[in-house]
């Protein structure tokens, strides 16, 4: 079986067999119990079954382990991840499965006798040991696997000589051992000679070398190899975007190959949307005496002005929207500001500016934006559909259009949000723009519904502290 079929299926099955794992666990548990019972002191209560004393939270704690295992990332390199961050993954998950357990029994208070909770920590130790144990020994079982002569796959390498040996050096050891190199082939090899090669070898794949400007230079054995179903993986330069994936869509009678670097469609982008504009909606009724609080004190300090401050704002792929705020400055303040440039410098390097002790930003102002008081309005830009509840923070239009690297516009190429990285890891205490766009694209390439809700979370202590605003 192919490697790569081979790991598609170890992938799906992976959280069944872990499912299965914590079924038995779960069901053995009270016997662990048991026996452990006079060693440390604990009461033992023989022919006890969790499912029968308590149903549901067995059966949510059984179910709930594939779905925190893939939370914290445990099936991201189907099985392949480091020893070392495979027990970090598994530490994590025993961290959130007792807060979830804990989470439970707050809300629906059955009960639960003390036998049950010894049984509980059981449970949250032994399923991790268990899982890892059964991590640990496939691991091993598909190395060797994959390496036996046997499953050893026929490859023939295609490119120019140079880009052969650069990249066939770059791949890692582990999956070369999986290898057999039956032929080199460059652009200049006749056709009649492949073919006799992809005969006679048996060829079942073949490795393009050079990326994907040398699938020009070799479209001939290419397409040879397309016809007689022998997979093509093509090696991208080592400067092509990591973040870069592909897929295949279907358009009317014609397929076109796609390459992303931002998460692709899919029904939690979907359900990101929905949530987007549902929690938006919830937020504005719940923050509402918030909004009379600034409105009044805004008015109070600089009365000349509005409540509101319009900006033009960067949105996805860099199309302007005017995005809101509460006016937290006097109302000069874009009038005035090259004169506090020049004057008073920028704390930030790069086209963004941002200054501590700006003299445009009056006293209600600084107490609104310490506790992002002034960003609620943004909400209804989120109503609205042009920006996200999480995502990378929107630019005026003319720093945008300043920055140094064309890379950098990757960051436009989501929805911007009300909070990132940024935001909870650095806020506006860091001087970098460099660190800036980094935590934007670190959110871009690892995105996920999961990493939405912990930068919810994590944001909330950082908004109530007032961490890092200015």
């Amino acid at each position: 079986m192919d490697m790569t079929r081979s790991k598609t299926i170890i992938k799906l099955a992976l959280p069944l067999v872990d499912l299965m794992i914590a079924l038995a666990c779960a069901y053995c548990a009270p016997f662990i119990t048991n026996a452990i019972a006079p060693m440390v002191g604990w009461a033992s209560q023989p022919d006890f079954n969790a499912f029968t004393a308590s149903p549901f939270m067995a059966g949510a704690a059984v179910a709930a382990v594939p779905i925190l295992l893939r939370m914290v990332g445990f099936y991201h390199r189907s099985n392949l991840q480091r020893v070392s961050t495979a027990l970090r993954q598994l530490f994590t998950f025993m961290v959130y499965y007792l807060c979830m357990l804990g989470i439970y029994q707050l809300l629906f208070n059955e009960g639960i006798s003390i036998f049950m909770n010894h049984i509980i920590l059981v449970c949250i130790i032994l399923i991790p040991v268990v899982t890892f144990i059964r991590y640990y020994v496939l691991q091993k079982l598909q190395i060797n696997t994959s390496a036996g002569q046997r499953h050893l796959r026929r490859v023939m390498i295609v490119g120019k000589p140079d880009a052969m040996e650069r990249d066939w050096q770059s791949l890692p050891e582990f999956w070369k051992r999986s290898l057999t190199v039956v032929a080199k082939i460059t652009p200049e090899t006749p056709q009649n000679e492949v073919q006799q090669i992809i005969e006679e070898k048996h060829v079942d794949r073949i490795i393009l070398m050079g990326g994907m400007a040398a699938y020009h230079d070799n479209e001939e054995t290419i397409t040879r190899c397309e016809l007689q179903g022998i997979d093509i993986y093509v090696h991208l330069k080592d400067s092509h975007p990591v973040s870069m994936r592909a897929d295949v869509s279907d358009i009317g009678e014609s397929r076109v190959l796609i390459l992303t670097s931002t998460p692709i469609y899919s029904w939690a982008r979907l359900f990101k949307s929905i949530f987007d504009r549902v929690m938006a909606a919830i937020a504005i009724i719940l923050s509402s005496p918030l909004w009379l609080l600034a409105a009044i004190g805004i008015k109070l300090s600089d009365p000349k002005g509005p409540i509101f401050f319009k900006q033009m704002r960067s949105g996805l792929y860099g199309k302007p929207f005017a995005m809101w705020k509460f006016r937290s400055m006097y109302s000069d303040a874009e009038a005035r500001l090259a004169e506090v440039k020049e004057k008073y410098g920028n704390e930030m390097d790069g086209p963004i500016f941002k200054l501590t002790n700006d003299p445009r930003i009056f006293k209600f102002g600084h107490f609104i934006r310490k506790f992002s008081i002034d960003e609620l309005p943004q909400l209804l830009n989120i109503l609205l559909g042009d920006m996200s509840i999480v995502g990378p923070r929107p630019l005026p239009v003319y720093e945008t259009k300043e920055f140094p690297e064309y890379s950098q516009r990757r960051r436009l190429s989501v929805k911007p949000g009300l909070t990132c990285y940024w935001q909870v890891e650095g806020r506006s205490n860091t001087e970098s723009f460099d660190f800036m766009v980094n935590k934007d694209l670190k959110y871009i390439d690892n995105w996920s519904l999961w990493v939405d809700f912990k930068l919810i979370l994590r944001t909330i202590p950082a908004v109530l502290f007032g961490r890092g605003a200015k």
